[in-house]
């Protein structure tokens, strides 16, 4: 086979079936990682059969190059990449939207920039320095690229990537096959016509891509996919309804389309930048102690022997083989050996063999003490702190730990102290001092052995913080840096799902949890992880999937905690109240002491709330606040007082003042602690209803003062108005009663407000205003019984003034006002007659007193107050000299049933008889 034909052959061949598939695998995922393989093993591939890339093989190709910027172009849309001079370039099409461009001998200038990349069509650009002097671009689109060119154009030293996007999804994918220089493709005739020199060639994306992936530009470190053989390992999540990888596009107002949105703020995490770090041989860890031994200063090949054994990782031979030398009494090196005798016994000891464990301490021990000064030390200090450690003694292993870190700054296994620090740190529950100390592992600038796992302890910590934007950030780099990790354990999958939920990133989440539930089928709380995969349909609005999970989860795990968070979740999906308050209601009775129990009574009072039955909803808040003290004592104190807010206002809409006072009396202690305003204003009115002023003042001005100056209804403002008034702070309720009348002035109590504040200009002798506000208050009124008591109270000013004529009109026209008024009015008419009665005897118009006296007689229903009548109206006839029917009212006072007036008519009698007699004599 010629070695032409050798390389097109193999090359499609190793193209399809290696290198798509292994970039793809980086770029799907997110993953830095999986992109470093992919391109490496790209450039490998090629450099080793000798294949030109795209361009012609250049005399200078090994030569290095400096990338200065790139540029983002539209009309056409293009990527240019501005190098100082040619260099091999790949470009490769892995998703319908990810663009690959892979540039090999170059490295980025200093005061590099990308420009452009606000231009529409392109979504996100991120550029990655690899091994091997390349430099990795990954280009996301807006919308899918419906094919691409590429070219090198010597004019202005720039390797260009000219794009076309679609605004759908209909764009078929297929292997991308690398083409020579001149090969000729087949493009579309628009393409052809506008290529003008270099060679195009369109991109097709890899079969083994057809399945879109969940991967997001923003945070383009996301994990790897699991291996197929473990993603179709058998396991509860294997029942779940099929999740959508992709949201199908809905027509948009504009005509085009958009991707579906749901109703969940979603933030995205940043990728995180690791600081520039020193390599260097040592490890960070106990290991250090084979190479921090001089051979200059050991002189014995046995030693040197044992060491390059323990490199090996052939421990059980070192430990043999250094027992020995010791037992032997050498005296070379000896001090050494002790050291690495006990350092390869620890390595062959398993964790959970205590002896083995203790006789390993004593090995240590047994070294530190023959040789306190060495510069093994803290070798030893370590090891014995790492061996308490697995031996459950925190505390002996925190002191160990601590005499290295404060006593042996140079020890190279300081990391590895740290580490083991911040695990009991986080044992225990501090978790500040636990997250610091992770911090400062992963973010050492020397390598060091624990950097990723105390990055996996960093993002957990700070998940716990509630840090998940963080969380994400670090724990997203940490897999990609150290894919592994993802498979040895499942709380890193788990919690980077979490975070995405979270932050709302609920197809990201329900990804991770799924992949958990594939790779690690065994886990503890499958429940409550299918459980949250089901909330997150819910956080997308999809109800009938988020309810398919749900109901699975209460098949497969009865009585357990998913079954219980699942319920309220179909709960939450019900629209009528009897099968929600049925579900709830199971949950508190099977569940009382688990926390959803309390979640459960919640949301029963806000049902209860919701329907308007106020008293079920207290009772319930009280059972929970009774039986779950610390669980949400807020929110249900809160739901509380908003029950006895609507209760009290109902109750005082219908009157029943009463009712809102004695609850007030019986549970004034709880009512008070809530510090409601509403609470203070309905008390308040009530008191005010039953005429206790001193009550109503009190909490109305409690009210008042919590109520912004805007926010002060009129009901407010009138009755702590009335309560100051009545409990004798005048000045006070006049200041209010104004201020009310100026703020409503189109409420329908302004007569009142108005009479009130003449009421107290009146006392305060200020008769001018006091006969002003009468006078407003009568404009005011649309009642004619309103109108007439207004034309009363504003002759009273009069009469105090001593202008009873003018007293005597204003009184005229109230009883024509009240007279007009519907119903059966006689208590004000009997009043305003007498008043008007009165006003005539002063004017001495007793005849005219005496018919306004008749009058208010015939509407008085009161037997005192006819007597009091009957008496003035003989009064007023026997002033006006008509001594007949003066005798007659008397008369009939003094067969009335008072015996004050009877017995003062009769003295009137008696007067008039002996005026009679005296006048016969």
């Amino acid at each position: 086979m010629s070695k032409s034909s050798y390389t097109s052959d193999h090359l499609f061949y190793a193209w399809q079936v290696w290198v798509i598939p292994v970039v793809g695998y980086g770029l799907k995922s997110g993953l830095k990682s999986g992109l470093k393989l992919g391109v490496q093993f790209c450039f490998m591939l090629f450099l080793a059969i000798g294949l030109e890339f795209v361009l012609p093989a250049n005399p200078a190709w090994a030569d290095q190059a400096m990338m200065r910027r790139i540029e983002i172009q539209d009309k056409p849309l293009s990527i240019k990449f501005f190098v100082t001079q040619d260099i091999p370039v790949k470009v490769i099409q892995v998703e319908k939207r990810e663009l690959l461009v892979a540039l090999k001998n170059v490295k980025l200038e200093k005061g590099f920039k990308i420009l452009g990349k606000e231009k529409p069509g392109i979504g996100d650009i991120a550029v990655e320095s690899l091994p091997g002097n390349v430099i990795a671009v990954i280009l996301t689109g807006t919308h899918p690229y419906k094919y691409t060119q590429s070219k090198f154009n010597s004019s202005d030293s720039s390797f260009s990537v000219r794009l076309e996007t679609v605004q759908d999804n209909t764009v078929s994918k297929t292997a991308s096959i690398p083409v020579k220089s001149g090969e000729k493709i087949n493009q579309p005739e628009s393409a052809k016509a506008s290529e003008t020199n270099g060679v195009g060639k369109k991109e097709k994306a890899s079969s083994s891509a057809d399945k879109k992936s969940e991967y997001t530009a923003v945070s383009p470190v996301s994990n790897p996919p699991a291996p197929k053989a473990l993603e179709s390992t058998p396991s509860a999540a294997s029942q779940i309804p099929s999740i959508p990888e992709s949201s199908k596009p809905i027509p948009s107002k504009s005509g085009g389309q958009e991707e579906s949105k749901v109703s969940v703020k979603i933030a995205t995490p940043t990728v995180y930048v690791p600081p520039k770090r020193e390599t260097s041989q040592l490890k960070g860890d106990i290991s250090d102690i084979t190479r921090s031994i001089d051979p200059a200063q050991c002189d014995s090949q046995q030693i040197n022997n044992s060491i390059l054994l323990l490199k090996k990782g052939v421990y059980k031979e070192a430990f043999e083989f250094l027992d020995q030398y010791i037992f032997q009494e050498n005296f070379t090196c000896l001090e050494q050996a002790y050291f690495l005798r006990a350092y390869a016994f620890y390595k062959i000891t398993a964790p959970d063999d205590f002896a083995g464990l203790l006789k390993a301490e004593r090995f240590f021990q047994d070294a530190l003490v023959a040789y306190p000064k060495s510069m093994l030390v803290p070798y030893g200090y370590a090891a014995i702190g790492m061996i308490q450690k697995r031996l459950n003694n925190d505390s002996a292993a925190e002191g160990y730990f601590n005499i290295v870190k404060q006593g042996y700054l140079q020890y190279s296994g300081l990391a590895e102290v740290m580490y083991h620090l911040a695990q009991i740190y986080d044992s225990r529950g501090y978790e500040d001092k636990a997250l610091r100390y992770f911090k400062q592992v992963f973010e050492d600038t020397m390598e060091n052995s624990y950097i990723p796992d105390a990055g996996i302890g960093y993002g957990k910590a700070l998940f716990k913080k509630r840090q998940y934007l963080n969380a994400l950030m670090v724990l997203n780099y940490v897999t990609a840096s150290n894919p592994k990790k993802v498979y040895e354990t499942p709380e890193v999958l788990l919690h980077i799902g979490n975070a995405n939920f979270e932050v709302g990133e609920s197809r990201l989440a329900r990804q991770n949890l799924n992949r958990v539930l594939n790779l690690f089928p065994g886990i503890e709380g499958r429940d409550v992880i299918l459980n949250k995969i089901g909330d997150t349909y819910g956080m997308e609005n999809n109800k009938e999937k988020a309810v398919k999970v749900y109901e699975l989860v209460r098949e497969k795990f009865p009585d357990s905690e998913g079954y219980i968070a699942s319920s309220i979740g179909i709960a939450r999906y019900m629209t009528n109240d009897p099968e929600k308050i049925e579900i709830y209601t199971m949950i508190k009775a099977r569940f009382p002491e688990h926390s959803f129990s309390r979640i459960a009574m919640m949301r029963l009072a806000e049902i209860y709330q919701a329907n308007e039955e106020y008293d079920k909803c207290i009772k319930e808040i009280e059972d929970l606040l009774s039986t779950h003290p610390r669980g949400l004592r807020y929110e249900a104190v809160k739901l509380m007082q908003r029950a006895y807010e609507a209760l009290f206002q109902k109750q005082l809409k219908a009157d029943e003042y009463t009712r809102v006072l004695n609850r007030y009396e019986l549970e004034h202690e709880r009512l008070d602690r809530m510090g409601s305003r509403k609470i203070a204003l309905t008390v308040g009115l009530a008191y005010l209803q039953a005429k206790l002023y001193e009550e109503s003042f009190n909490h109305l001005i409690n009210a008042y003062k919590q109520y912004p100056r805007a926010s002060r209804s009129e009901q407010l403002l009138l009755g702590l108005g009335i309560a100051m008034d009545e409990s004798g702070r005048k000045d006070d309720a006049l200041k209010l009663l104004n201020g009310f009348v100026k703020r409503f002035p189109k409420s329908r109590d302004q007569g009142q407000a108005l009479s009130r504040s003449g009421d107290i200009y009146l006392d305060q002798k200020n008769y001018t205003l006091a006969s002003q506000k009468f006078h407003d208050a009568f404009k005011k009124a649309k009642n004619p019984l309103d109108r007439g008591n207004m034309l009363m109270r504003r002759s009273n000013v009069f009469e105090k003034k001593g202008d009873m004529e003018t007293a005597s009109n204003l009184r005229e026209k109230a009883v024509k006002e009240m007279a007009l008024a519907s119903g059966e009015n006689y208590e004000a008419l009997t009043h305003a007659y007498k008043e008007l009665g009165r006003t005539y005897a002063f004017l001495k118009h007793y005849v005219r007193s005496a018919d306004a006296y008749l009058k208010a007689l015939s509407f008085s229903e009161d037997d005192q107050e006819k007597a009091n009548l009957g008496f003035l109206l003989g009064d007023a006839y026997q002033k006006g000299n008509i001594i007949p029917k003066a005798r007659q009212a008397f008369q009939q006072v003094v067969t009335s049933y008072d015996s004050v007036w009877a017995r003062l008519a009769q003295q009137r009698l008696n007067t008039l008889d002996l005026a009679e007699a005296v006048q016969n004599s």
